[in-house]
């Protein structure tokens, strides 16, 4: 009874001992592979046009079934391609960092490898100031009185005036635009999904006679990659109306 004990306790042991091993990690034969392309999200392009290219001296990531540590690192090469070698059969996480303006995102792919190399889906990483982010888009006019009466053929883009967006929240404005040859103003990089004010400084247009102050005006903007109007205007305008 002793040696049949002892046997199945060894039996147990080697059981448990195999098992361990067969948990995902390094010091088997398979591999995965894979690219990673960079999104780059340049200003100044109200198409939100992106260029795509592939990410060269990138870190790439792996964490080994559920474990949420990073289990493995390596550099993407000049054409974005990574590999991760000798790994036990399993499932992978694989993923590399987004860089935004003010944080950074992983964006991740899993794989189950089972002997051999594996390909991973592409990861697509973001880059650029205007990563997320979404425009406001107006346009500022003069319009001339005489006597009290509007003359039609008096109304001008109001080049050069200062506009200004602020959370409504706040008592003062975080970002300052100035009007261009058309009367359009656009303010880039603006967050996605909540509201803006926007209102329009008259004290630096050189008349003193302005009718009256320009009401701020909200805007909602939602998605990102966007250009929101200026809410219920058709088209999008501030007039400031001025007397002689």
């Amino acid at each position: 009874m002793k040696i049949n004990s002892c046997f199945f306790r060894l039996l147990a042991i080697l059981f448990l001992f195999g098992s361990c091993n067969q948990d995902e990690g390094l010091g088997g034969s398979s591999a995965i592979e894979g690219y990673v392309y960079m999104i780059n999200h340049p200003d100044d392009i109200y198409s939100f046009q992106t260029d795509t290219f592939p990410a060269l001296d990138k870190d790439v990531y792996l964490e080994f079934g559920n474990d949420k540590s990073i289990g493995a690192k390596t550099k993407s090469g000049r054409e974005g391609y990574y590999r991760f070698d000798y790994l036990r059969d399993g499932t992978y996480t694989v993923y590399a960092l987004s860089d935004m303006k003010d944080h950074k995102t992983a964006i991740a792919t899993t794989v189950k490898v089972n002997g051999n190399s594996h390909r991973a889906d592409t990861l697509y990483i973001h880059t650029g100031d205007a990563v997320e982010s979404a425009m406001v888009k107006g346009r500022v006019w003069i319009q001339f009185y005489h006597n009290g009466e509007a003359e039609p053929e008096k109304l001008i883009p109001a080049v050069e005036t200062r506009v200004f967006i602020k959370y409504p929240q706040d008592s003062t404005y975080f970002d300052d635009v100035r009007v261009g040859n058309q009367g359009i103003f656009i303010f880039q990089k603006i967050k996605p999904h909540q509201p803006y004010e926007v209102y329009v400084s008259t004290e630096e247009i050189g008349y003193k006679n302005i009718l009256f102050p320009v009401d701020p005006k909200t805007v909602e903007v939602g998605d990102p990659y966007k250009i929101y109007p200026l809410e219920g205007e058709e088209p999008l305008d501030f007039t400031i109306k001025i007397n002689y």
